[in-house]
């Protein structure tokens, strides 16, 4: 191969590793928790979020799950479309494509729906004082992290 084909073939494999190409990104298996951490802005000090990440690593550590969240009563529904979104700037480590929303919800039992491609995985979450608690009824590309998450004190 000549010296004058090397280099179009070298700017594209290095567009593709930014993800400036990238076209066909999609979730898989999906863990996620549901935590009260206290870093979270805007919004108040304390907060219970969704931190959902993907299985595959991708070249930039900001890479985004399209998702979109819906809290109605003690419902949860987070609809996904199955997309990664590849981010205007890279923040330049490896990491998985993630999701994250404060959910704005209080101690109480609740009712969490995954919903990707017309497949639904539910779970019930219990918020207590003291712990969240995730119960699996139908899982098929989501799991948690963790059964248990212990409330900052």
């Amino acid at each position: 191969m000549t010296r004058h084909l090397c280099w179009p073939i070298l700017a594209f494999g290095a567009l593709a590793a930014c993800g400036i190409l990238e076209s066909s990104l999609a979730a898989k298996d999906l863990t996620f928790e549901v935590r009260e951490v206290d870093y979270w802005s805007p919004g108040p000090p304390r907060q219970i979020v969704l931190l959902v990440q993907g299985d595959s690593i991708y070249p930039c550590m900001n890479y985004q799950i399209e998702s979109d969240l819906q809290v109605q009563g003690r419902s949860i529904r987070v609809t996904m479309s199955g997309a990664i979104k590849a981010p205007q700037i890279c923040l330049t480590a490896l990491g998985p494509a993630v999701y994250r929303a404060a959910l704005g919800i209080a101690d109480g039992s609740y009712t969490l729906d995954f919903v990707r491609r017309g497949v639904t995985d539910r779970y019930v979450l219990n918020v207590t004082q003291s712990a969240i608690e995730i119960t699996p009824l139908e899982t098929h590309f989501t799991r948690p992290a963790a059964q248990r998450f212990p409330r900052l004190g």
